[in-house]
């Protein structure tokens, strides 16, 4: 294989051997051209996952933040085609196939997108999360990044996420793009919205819809959202042209509460009513089970209260770092430069 062609599929891992394993068993059924594992800091669990895969190719990273791993991956990467996956993924048969049937109809076209599935393995914590963030009150103009695809059709980026993504390497070179690095997410939107105003075509696709394990605790997805609204944060302060607009919305009305618990409590009594009962109607209309939407409900105050936390503490990191001149959040985990790939 050569850079003419190919698709590279890239997956960064640490601490969740199961769930890689599962991946790569779903990879290796209708193979790629290339299979890249990159190992986020010392993990002998996962190094141990590996070794029924003795074709996938290791890159043995220093911790680094998600930007920068990413970089490292296709930087070694022999394909044109970049697909990128988390290790908490698991692709039907012919997905690739699939792919670069798309690839081959739609010449021009710079990104490839999919949908998610619910997993059949799911909880009902996970069940319940992903027809929160499914829904128009959870997932807004994003909803489409949650759920499956029907069809195929061009999309903007705010459409497509990471975790199941194909990015064409070319474009990426030409115009001299690639992922923001030192951020804590969301580092795909604005590498898209960047894409976006270089001219990218973008195609989303039901025939690339994959199957999502999604966080099966409350703790583990309310850090997952605050680290989304971080990322965002970050992003806005750092490139105002490279976020979506309506990622302003949970945040602003955070600041609109505080100010109301200080200068009217009626108020916020009221605004507090009225989310309640949005939530409700939302909760009571949401794809889930009606045993799960109770669930739902409970986590709407969740999700939107910790990423716009998250978002908060972003934007004033973000701005901080612009003020200091620094180039990287304080509490950015990057260790150094990244080992030799190996095969």
């Amino acid at each position: 294989m050569t850079a003419e062609g190919g698709i590279s599929a890239l997956v960064i891992t640490r601490g969740r051997p199961e769930l890689l394993a599962a991946c790569l068993g779903s990879l290796s059924a209708g193979p790629p051209d290339e299979i890249l594992v990159g190992i986020d800091g010392e993990d002998q669990a996962t190094e141990l996952a590996l070794k029924p895969f003795p074709a996938v190719k290791v890159l043995r990273l220093p911790r680094s933040c998600r930007g920068e791993a990413r970089n490292a991956l296709a930087a070694a990467a022999a394909g044109r085609w970049l697909c990128f996956l988390d290790d908490d993924v698991v692709l039907p048969a012919g997905y690739f196939d699939r792919l670069r049937g798309l690839v081959k109809l739609n010449t021009g076209v710079s990104v490839f997108g999919g949908g998610q599935c619910l997993s059949p393995a799911s909880g009902y914590f996970e069940e319940a999360v992903y027809a929160l963030l499914a829904s128009p009150w959870g997932g807004g103009p994003f909803t489409e990044r949650f759920s499956p695809v029907a069809g195929t059709r061009p999309a903007g980026p705010e459409k497509f996420i990471l975790c199941n993504l194909a990015v064409d390497s070319f474009f990426l070179r030409e115009r001299g793009l690639a992922f923001e690095g030192h951020l804590s997410s969301a580092e795909e939107n604005l590498l898209l919205n960047r894409m976006a105003a270089a001219g990218a075509r973008m195609l989303l696709s039901g025939d690339l819809n994959l199957v999502h394990r999604r966080r099966n605790g409350p703790a583990a997805f309310i850090r997952q959202v605050f680290t989304s609204g971080r990322g965002r944060g970050q992003i806005t302060a750092l490139s105002p042209k490279g976020f979506s607009p309506f990622t302003l919305l949970p945040p602003a009305a955070l600041a609109c509460a505080a100010c109301a618990a200080v200068l009217s409590p009626h108020l916020l009594g009221a605004a507090a009513g009225l989310h309640v009962f949005v939530s409700s109607g939302a909760a009571l209309f949401c794809r889930a089970r009606p045993e799960v939407k109770p669930a739902v409900l409970a986590l709407y105050p969740a999700l939107h209260t910790a990423y716009a936390g998250g978002w908060v503490f972003g934007f004033a990191e973000g701005l901080f770092c612009r003020a200091i001149g620094g180039a990287k959040p304080r509490r950015c985990r990057c260790e150094g430069k990244p080992a030799a790939p190996r095969r």
